[in-house]
């Protein structure tokens, strides 16, 4: 399943890319230690995440599965995305200031083709 797909078939794209999500983070929190893991999502600084990351799974695979809604499953896939690149650029070393910088950068880029 390529990101593509997401845009043409967004229920198929969904099962898939939460449970490969799901996947990555287990996967983390295998090589950190699981409850060392689990308290490090809990924390502070990154209930944020934790919270939009697994509250976009849940809300994908409902959409996806139970309500059969093309938006609501690319709404939150989109998010689920956008929350899974963060949480693993933030673990390279300056890649939340680069992500931070770079968003910035698209993001004058982006008002500066709008007309209004």
């Amino acid at each position: 399943m390529s990101l593509p797909m997401m845009v043409i078939s967004p229920q198929k794209f969904a099962t898939a890319f939460s449970l490969g999500g799901l996947a990555t983070i287990s996967g983390i929190a295998l090589l950190r230690g699981p409850r060392a893991h689990t308290k490090h999502l809990l924390s502070r600084e990154r209930l944020f995440f934790t919270l939009s990351y697994f509250g976009s799974v849940f809300f994908t695979l409902f959409f996806s599965a139970v309500a059969h809604s093309y938006l609501g499953t690319l709404f939150f896939v989109i998010i689920q995305v956008v929350a899974l690149v963060w949480y693993v650029v933030s673990y390279f070393p300056g890649g939340s200031a680069g992500l931070q910088s770079t968003t910035m950068s698209l993001a004058g880029n982006a008002r500066s083709l709008l007309p209004f």
